[in-house]
């Protein structure tokens, strides 16, 4: 049986929009550069993060988790810089570019929650984490001009029992939150590191005010999957 046809539009509003938040925190620039007419973006480094991957017990599923999650991450980065900024290129390490910048990121905790915890009560039980640490740098420069953190994660919305129990409602509640974790995470936090760059662009007048990606920071609301 389809349910997506009978999903009411204020609902299907509130699962779109709502459920999850990923904010900038220490964000510091050290200097003005040039604009670049290239960004590149290094694979996001998982050598030093914190990870807790849900029901791997032994820890044999954790290289190749962490392969995953760095590669999503990236190629979102690479995604949201190349539409929101100026072209972008993913590159294998953080080598220093010959020209352009450099975006160099790490995780420094993942947790991928538990997906039955989010369908069945949600509101913040089982929910996913995702930190991350951000350099930028520009040619001209060893060390980074703009550095700053990512931090939020997935579960806002009911489950099964916090919704009030079975219905349509409580369906598609628990429908999103089966789906719902560390991509979305990933998603938004690429957002959020394209969005230091937007503001950087319109504070000099590199893009149109009306096209500048704001940074979020704790305590704003965010909307979108974060693409």
């Amino acid at each position: 049986m389809k349910l997506a046809p009978a999903l009411p539009a204020t609902l299907a509003a509130a699962l779109l929009s709502a459920c999850s938040s990923v904010s900038v925190r220490d964000y510091q620039q050290t200097a003005a550069v040039k604009k670049p007419a290239h960004i590149y973006v290094a694979a996001f480094d998982t050598s030093s993060g914190a990870f807790k991957i849900a029901g791997d017990k032994s820890g044999a599923t954790a290289p190749a988790f962490k392969q995953n999650v760095s590669k999503i991450l990236t190629d979102y980065t690479v995604e949201n810089i190349s539409k929101h900024v100026a072209p972008a290129t993913k590159v294998a390490t953080a080598a220093a570019p010959r020209d352009g910048w450099l975006v160099a990121g790490r995780f420094t905790r993942v947790n991928t929650g538990s997906r039955g915890l989010r369908m069945f009560i949600g509101l913040g039980a089982g929910g996913s984490k995702m930190e991350t640490a951000v350099d930028v740098f520009d040619a001209s420069r060893a060390k980074p001009f703009m550095h700053f953190a990512t931090s939020g994660g997935s579960n806002a919305m009911p489950g099964l029992v916090t919704s009030g129990g079975p219905g349509v409602g409580a369906a598609y509640s628990m429908i999103y939150q089966a789906h719902n974790g560390v991509t979305d995470d990933a998603a938004r936090t690429s957002r959020m590191v394209a969005a230091a760059r937007s503001e950087y662009f319109g504070e000099r007048g590199w893009i149109a005010g009306d096209k500048v990606v704001k940074i979020k920071k704790r305590g704003d609301y965010q909307r979108g999957n974060g693409r």
